[in-house]
């Protein structure tokens, strides 16, 4: 692939990294202490709000300068995340979906992307299964549907949502196309009653007969992320980034922190815990446990080496504007496959090494181990599928079960 930048390109921005990393780390203990009530009223606290998405402006870092935001590379954003991530990763995944979202509104026409961004940076949410329906009508189109899993759905000002165009004398059209509607001219559903991520507030968007302007419509013979040149808003390293992988390895790195926290909070146990049913005092003097202090270490250091490399990746495509092959973009995936599966391992080998009381709701374990069980089964995470993927473009076996622009 080539490496050399474009100088038709405006770059990344990642200026503001190494001091949001050092601001998230001293927010700690106060994002972690918000933690518990989020998950007790399953959304982000009023000051998680304030003092993290707010007065960090941490929605907006992978919007381009062009509306107002960070413009940062997926590398940068990564770091940030995986930060996040070890403070609470219900808060890191809020990040994750609303930059994810609103980065994508930015890969649409001109008419949408002045629309959200003309009077400043916004925030997009959204969903797209099952889709809601929309009826053509003069002028655009009027559109129900109820969208769950509308993760950040609070913070968010617009929700892009899956939809099919039905003909009123025909049969549905088929294909999933994506409609823009602001947040309010829509209902939160409460619905989000799980056991992992339960601070995300996640629940279900509803829309119900809302006329949304024929331009705010993508339809599937341009969808969202198309790389248009031709239009006026374009030009950003983000314009060219390959709009699934980025969300998918981003959304890994805050996996990623979640169990780098858990290993240290095991291991910050080490020297003092006794292994109760055994001679050990301490655990530190048992063999078999330093080892697997060492082993689970060794696993998420090799998973940080992968992923950022596929991460890398990312940042060459949007710094030249030269698209990954399908293979190169199927490999991808099965480099996450693998980081997913290392992160598994090694947080299910923490668990039995913290033993039972690490399963009591005081102890912050079982809150990671939780969204990390959740969020690890996200369906672009699931490492079957990735590499199957991999391994049918290896192999030229067409068509793949998923198509190219999903990877």
């Amino acid at each position: 692939m080539n490496t050399a930048t474009n100088p038709k390109i405006t770059p990344f921005s990642d200026d503001r990294v190494e001091g949001l990393i050092e601001e998230i780390r001293s927010l700690r203990p106060m994002i972690q202490k918000n933690a518990p009530e989020g998950e007790k009223q399953r959304s982000p606290t009023s000051e998680i709000q304030e003092k993290v998405f707010d007065n960090l402006k941490l929605l907006n870092l992978l919007l381009p300068k062009r509306w107002g935001g960070s413009g940062m590379s997926p590398s940068g954003f990564a770091r940030v995340q995986q930060q996040l991530g070890k403070a609470d990763l219900s808060v890191s995944w809020v990040t994750q979906i609303i930059n994810g979202s609103t980065l994508l509104a930015t890969r649409t026409s001109d008419e949408i992307q002045e629309a959200i961004f003309g009077d400043g940076p916004s925030t997009v949410c959204s969903a797209y299964n099952p889709p809601g329906k929309a009826k053509e009508t003069d002028g655009g189109y009027i559109v129900s549907g109820a969208w769950p899993y509308s993760s950040g759905s609070r913070q968010a000002k617009w929700i892009m949502g899956g939809c099919l165009i039905a003909d009123p004398s025909g049969p549905v059209v088929p294909g999933i196309n994506m409609c823009f509607i602001p947040m309010s001219e829509c209902e939160i559903e409460d619905t989000w009653y799980v056991t992992g991520m339960q601070g995300t507030g996640s629940d279900t968007t509803v829309a119900k007969e809302v006329f949304l302007p024929q331009h705010m419509m993508v339809t599937m013979e341009k969808p969202v992320g198309t790389i248009d040149p031709t239009i006026k808003h374009f030009g950003a390293a983000s314009d060219y980034l390959p709009v699934v992988p980025l969300v998918r390895c981003t959304g890994i790195a805050q996996l990623l922190g979640g169990a780098q926290y858990m290993l240290e909070l095991v291991q910050a146990e080490t020297p003092n815990k006794p292994i109760v049913t055994t001679t050990f005092p301490k655990r530190s003097e048992s063999h078999v446990y330093v080892h697997d202090i060492g082993k689970v270490a060794a696993q998420l250091d090799a998973a940080e080496l992968i992923l950022f490399d596929a991460i890398g990746q990312l940042d060459r495509v949007g710094l030249t504007g030269a698209q990954m092959k399908p293979v190169e973009a199927a490999k991808n995936r099965a480099q996450c496959a693998q980081v997913i599966e290392l992160i598994h391992g090694s947080m299910e080998k923490l668990m039995f090494m913290a033993g039972s009381s690490a399963f009591a709701l005081k102890n912050p374990l079982q809150r990671y181990w939780r969204d990390l069980s959740m969020g690890l089964r996200h369906v672009q995470n699931i490492p079957t599928l990735g590499y199957e993927i991999y391994g049918r473009d290896r192999l030229e076996i067409s068509p793949n079960i998923t198509p190219p622009g999903a990877y």
